[in-house]
């Protein structure tokens, strides 16, 4: 029985320092074993982390390189709208029919009878600043707007217009 405790306590012991051993590497050395042991085990710890922290340089510098892909791709896709819509800009001028500009009264307005006519029932234009040119830029608004509107009648109506206008801030 004495034997039996005997190689109990053996095993016992043994496997204590075997499962030392395990949790700590270095568990069971002494003096300066125990103390390259260590150094050792902090070498490898200190190169794990290092390799580690590769790793995540590396991680962010693909990112990074993505990040700056991505906003060259942005940078392309505004300069093709922009030239685009200066395209579509372009090709909308192309398609409207020039307008002929309203024309000032010229000097000789004898070759113009409804204009002769149109200026003595309007004695404003010419003389009030504000009225003659409000009317310029309404006739022309007017014959943007409305192309088949000629002669008299297109004349009339720019006269309602300022006439309305002008009645209305007074």
């Amino acid at each position: 029985m004495i034997k039996q405790a005997l190689l109990a306590l053996l095993l016992s012991v043994l496997s204590g320092a075997i499962y030392a051993q395990q949790a700590d590497p270095c568990a069971g050395l002494v003096d300066s074993a125990l103390a390259q042991c260590r150094g050792n085990q902090q070498t490898l710890q200190q190169q794990h982390l290092e390799q580690q922290l590769q790793q995540q340089q590396q991680r962010q510098n693909q990112l990074d390189q993505q990040q700056r892909e991505i906003q060259q791709q942005l940078d392309d896709i505004r300069v093709q709208n922009e030239l685009l819509r200066k395209q579509l800009e372009q090709e909308k001028s192309a398609k409207q029919p020039a307008q002929p500009p309203v024309q000032p009264p010229a000097a000789d307005d004898s070759k113009r009878p409804e204009l002769n006519s149109w200026k003595s029932d309007n004695p404003w234009f010419g003389s009030d600043y504000a009225k003659t040119e409000f009317a310029m830029r309404y006739a022309k608004q007017l014959q943007h707007e409305r192309p088949d509107l000629v002669g008299r009648p297109f004349l009339d109506a720019v006269s309602a217009k300022v006439n309305e206008t002008f009645a209305a801030k007074k």
